[in-house]
């Protein structure tokens, strides 16, 4: 998508024979509900058309759209979306990108079993200085542990394929799935396992995995529990389900509201906060439930949501900084409480 300094307007309206009712919340099924937001945009791809209200539900707290796009027009939001675009190589990165990816890449094939190339020897030992560096790097690799040569792991909501190159290059036998036709030819088109549809695409008396992994998708899906519960299927006994989401209750959107980053209209359907995808994960099976270590988010989302507010692209390079002092106070909260932070990070087992 071609950047502006000033956000587009999207076409006005929904098609009106493409929405549905919601009149329960997704997560927990319950009715009771407050306003949260009305008449949201689309202030972050500027192509999807339509103004949207966000409820809360009053028992479990999640947020949700009603009405929203149904399945049968839901792709009008994705027209300009960043999974249709190709894995950047090493050679296409700028001269900071490159000391970047050398020493992450350093850092991953040291800790994750990775073979990333080119790659700093120094990359472990310059990731371990800076702590924060090492985070945002093993949340990219979603926390993978254990043995895993020819284990199987699932993407849901692939995308591009990025992560799954990773996974690979990491010894993991890599399957994807993706409902955007562009995203997966994207991918396909890098040798990659990947098949059209959501989780309900695969069969579980045909195939399982030892891993399963939703970055930023449980959000885009109409039926969030009934997603869970395929993935809890598809795992062999002992799987781990990774999962990665904003959280509605994050000091970013108490912060910036209807401008918060992490609201997305109207390609976020659901939002959850910590606690209810505790128990959505539950609902759905799963026995154990931990939060992922802390990793810092708040400077990119506190900046993105600046330029919301500015009615800027958040995308526009070089990006909205946020005052120094608001991030490092929100880190510090973000870091003693999971349930204030930008997203949610968990991992499940299946029993």
């Amino acid at each position: 998508m071609e950047n502006k300094a000033h956000a587009q307007e999207p076409p006005l309206e929904w098609p009106a024979d493409g929405l549905e009712s919601v009149p329960n919340c997704p997560v927990c099924g319950a009715s009771a509900r407050e306003l949260l937001h009305k008449e949201l945009t689309d202030q972050i791809f500027f192509c999807a058309p339509g103004k949207w209200n966000m409820y809360r539900c009053e028992s479990c707290a999640s947020a949700y759209l009603d009405p929203r796009p149904n399945h049968e027009t839901i792709g009008l939001a994705y027209q300009h979306y960043f999974t249709h675009d190709k894995v950047p190589d090493y050679k296409s990165l700028d001269f900071p990108g490159k000391i970047r990816r050398r020493v992450a890449n350093g850092y991953r094939n040291r800790h994750f079993g990775t073979r990333e190339y080119p790659a700093s020897r120094l990359g472990s030992f310059a990731a371990s200085l800076m702590p924060n560096v090492r985070a945002l790097i093993d949340a990219n690799m979603r926390h993978l542990t254990g043995e895993h040569t020819n284990n199987r792991l699932l993407d849901v909501g692939c995308g591009n394929g990025g992560f799954l190159l990773l996974a690979r290059s990491a010894g993991w036998d890599v399957v994807g799935v993706d409902p955007d036709p562009k995203a997966v030819e994207a991918a396909c088109n890098q040798n990659l396992d990947v098949r059209p549809g959501g989780v309900e695409a695969l069969d579980p008396s045909i195939e399982q995995f030892d891993t399963i992994t939703l970055s930023h998708v449980i959000e885009h899906v109409h039926q969030p529990v009934k997603v869970l519960q395929a993935c809890y299927r598809l795992l062999r006994p002992g799987g781990v389900l990774w999962i990665d989401t904003p959280n509605i209750e994050s000091q970013g959107h108490q912060l910036f509201g209807s401008s918060w980053r992490g609201l997305e209209p109207p390609r976020h359907l659901v939002l959850f906060t910590l606690k209810s995808m505790q128990s959505a994960l539950s609902t759905a099976g799963f026995a154990e439930v931990k939060t992922q270590s802390y990793r810092p988010l708040c400077d990119s989302v506190f900046g993105a949501s600046i330029a919301i507010t500015e009615s800027i692209d958040p995308h526009l390079e070089p990006r909205r900084n946020a005052p120094p002092d608001l991030v490092r106070r929100a880190e510090i909260i973000a870091k003693r409480n999971p349930e204030r932070r930008e997203f949610i990070t968990v991992k499940a087992w299946k029993r």
